[in-house]
């Protein structure tokens, strides 16, 4: 019985270090995605907080050397903010890139893994066949020299 190799086997291992070397990229790209959405959150709770201690300080009767300052520092955050959006916008494309790539090498390697599959068992079945025929030309050599041997007595009159 020969052993099943697969003539596809360097595409194979080719195939699955790309879809590997994709999902990397893309599990870098969703960190780096939800890092941009984490600084993001953080700008944005900045920006209250600052917008509420200048209404604070508005309350309070505060200078207006102290409410420019911190006015500017709420407007800075706001700016950093919006930079940030963009930012993560820009991210979160990057993720739906390497999404896509992703897709693409596993369909690829999933092609390959079916064609090996289904190579495999079509060996399988050349091989249950080859073994079926040999079987069945074993049992027949048997069973057509007991005939002969029968005959032979039926045709001497032997007692068998």
């Amino acid at each position: 019985m020969k052993r099943f190799t697969f003539r596809f086997k360097k595409l194979q291992d080719l195939r699955r270090r790309d879809e590997e070397a994709a999902l990397l990229r893309l599990a870098l790209a969703q960190t780096d995605l939800a890092r941009e959405e984490k600084m993001l959150a953080e700008l944005v709770g900045a920006v209250a907080d600052s917008g509420e201690r200048l209404g604070a300080m508005l309350a309070a009767g505060a200078a207006s050397e102290q409410l420019r300052n911190a006015d500017s520092y709420r407007t800075a955050q706001h700016t950093a903010a919006g930079q940030q959006r963009q930012a993560a916008r820009e991210a979160a494309c990057r993720v739906a890139g390497r999404s896509e790539e992703f897709h693409q090498a596993h369909c690829q390697a999933e092609a390959i893994r079916k064609l090996h599959q289904r190579t495999r068992e079509q060996h399988n079945k050349e091989m249950l066949r080859e073994t079926q025929k040999e079987l069945d030309e074993i049992g027949a050599s048997r069973h057509g020299g007991a005939a002969a041997h029968f005959r032979h007595n039926a045709a001497t009159g032997s007692g068998l």
